[in-house]
């Protein structure tokens, strides 16, 4: 019995929160139908801007110890 009641609470709770689960499901495949066009307009636009990233974030060098 006490098995029984342990079920029914995870399923009480899995039910309670499967809209928000869903919610977020939806949202980020939303985000990803309009981000991905919105990369390819700007990567469109500014052709050399992939370049620009990765040369000024990516490729910093920082200073070797001589120790």
């Amino acid at each position: 019995m006490k098995e029984l009641i342990k079920v029914a609470a995870f399923s009480m709770l899995v039910l309670a929160l499967s809209p928000l689960l869903g919610f977020w499901i939806v949202a980020l495949i939303g985000a990803g139908l309009v981000l991905l066009p919105v990369g390819a307009v700007v990567s469109t636009l500014f052709p050399n801007a992939r370049k620009w990233v990765e040369d000024s974030l990516l490729h910093v060098k920082a200073p070797l110890s001589a120790a």
